[in-house]
């Protein structure tokens, strides 16, 4: 009874000022003031904060590839793709059936390069969605060079980390057209396999959309040394030009209903 009474005692009075706590104290008197002065710490720091952890039904990271092998041409339909599945009535009934949804962007490249941010953001509402539909859409390639998924997918992950560890499900959606780059590691790099062993650890799903215009067995490789979670899977497309669709279809597939991916690679490109 006391510890509930002084919670409450403490909450009111950090509320209005110090001296009020104070005063709200007051009982606390004699020989029982160093049992309320040990509580008194208990309470304060049991209090929440303002930069308390949010906790939504989804957290989910769009990591996409701006390496070397990427385009400008190509980087920007990768953007258009994300951004277009945002605007769509699909990704939007995904969105309203789960409950509070939260994305990020992490745009990643060369192990060596910090990647670009975008930091979570609440899409429930319509206008939500289309307020990132229109970042995505308006963000500038920053980074290029060698393929470093690991350091890409290792930032989503400190994203997560920070900012969405209670989320509910916690997912990093990565979408890529070629295998890590191996070669000598200077210290900033992070291999892919001590960062896919993060996310195993941390409980994050980690899903892919292979674009196999140039690797064709990359589905195959993203299985093997990618994904990993509960129900992950992999979607892949042989040219860029399916990547609208099927990142609409992945979204909807990664948003919607988690018990649908079956942790399979899709042997041929489902979008051609």
């Amino acid at each position: 009874m006391l510890w509930r009474a002084l919670i409450s005692r403490v909450g009111a009075g950090l509320a209005a000022s110090p001296a009020h706590t104070i005063r709200s104290l007051a009982p606390c008197q004699g020989p029982i003031r160093y049992i309320c002065q040990g509580l008194l710490v208990l309470a304060v720091t049991a209090l929440p904060t303002p930069s308390a952890a949010r906790c939504p039904d989804l957290a989910l990271v769009l990591a996409i590839d701006a390496s070397g092998s990427v385009e400008d041409a190509e980087f920007q339909l990768q953007l258009q793709g994300y951004s277009s599945a945002f605007r769509s009535v699909a990704v939007q009934q995904a969105i309203q059936s789960v409950g509070e949804v939260e994305v990020a962007v992490v745009i990643w490249a060369d192990g060596e390069m910090s990647a670009q941010i975008l930091p979570f953001r609440d899409v429930s509402s319509l206008k939500a969605s289309l307020d990132l539909a229109d970042r995505i859409q308006g963000m500038r390639r920053a980074v290029t060079g060698n393929t470093g998924i690991g350091r890409g997918l290792w930032e989503a992950l400190d994203l997560i980390e920070q900012q969405m560890p209670c989320a509910l499900r916690r997912v990093v959606n990565v979408s890529g057209d070629g295998k890590e780059s191996f070669g000598a590691r200077p210290r900033t790099s992070m291999p892919l396999a001590v960062a896919r062993l993060r996310a195993e650890t941390m409980g994050v799903t980690v899903n892919a959309l292979a674009i196999q215009s140039e690797v064709k067995d990359l589905a195959y490789w993203y299985d093997a040394n990618l994904i990993i979670g509960a129900g992950a899977f992999v979607m892949s497309i042989s040219a860029l030009s399916s990547f609208a669709e099927a990142i609409e279809h992945k979204l909807v597939r990664e948003i919607s209903n988690p018990m649908l991916a079956a942790g399979q690679v899709v042997e041929q490109p489902i979008f051609d």
